[in-house]
C-alpha cells in the first residue's frame, strides 16, 4: 500500500477508501481490517511519523532517489534508536553497580555488628559456645539481615 492519509472520519479516510476498493467490502469490514493490519504484532501497515502517513510494511517508492533516500532515513533513525538504547543500558549498568556496592556495604556494617555482638556475648558467658556466622546466600537474606 502507498503512504495514504488516515482521518478519524472514516468517509475522508484514503487508508479505509483503499482497503475497500481493494477487499470489495464496506466500511465498516474496511475498519475492521484497518485495525488488524496496523497492529503493531502484525506490523502489515506501519505509520510513518515523518510524513504522518500509513504505508505498506514493504512499500518502496518507484523512483531510484527516493528508495534511497527513505531506506537512508529508516536507517538513521534506527541508529538513534540504538543509541539511546546504549545509553539506558549504560545507565542501568551503572546502577546496577552502584547497588550491588551499596548491598556490599550493608552486608559488612551488619557482619562487623554481628560480630561485636558475639565478642560481647562471649565476654559475659565464657563457657557458652561461640555461633558460627553462617554465610549469606542470596541477596534477601543480606537484606534481612542488614535491617534486623
Amino acid at each position: 500500500m502507498p503512504p495514504l492519509h488516515h482521518d478519524a472520519d472514516p468517509n475522508r479516510s484514503q487508508v479505509l477508501a483503499y482497503i475497500g476498493e481493494n477487499l470489495g467490502c464496506d466500511i465498516g469490514r474496511s475498519i475492521r481490517a484497518f485495525n488488524s493490519m496496523r497492529h503493531p504484532k502484525s506490523k502489515v501497515l506501519v505509520f510513518d511519523q515523518v510524513h504522518r502517513m500509513w504505508k505498506g510494511c514493504d512499500w518502496l517508492p518507484s523512483d531510484e532517489n527516493s528508495k534511497d533516500a527513505m531506506i537512508l532515513v529508516e536507517h538513521r533513525a534506527l541508529e538513534r534508536r540504538v543509541i539511546a538504547m546504549d545509553g539506558e543500558l549504560r545507565k542501568a549498568l551503572k546502577e546496577i553497580k552502584r547497588l550491588n556496592k551499596q548491598m556490599a556495604d550493608l552486608y559488612s556494617d551488619a557482619e562487623t555488628m554481628e560480630e561485636a555482638a558475639e565478642e560481647a556475648e562471649s565476654d559475659a558467658k565464657p563457657q557458652r559456645n561461640r555461633r558460627q556466622s553462617r554465610p549469606i546466600s542470596s541477596i534477601e537474606s543480606m537484606v534481612a539481615r542488614a535491617w534486623a
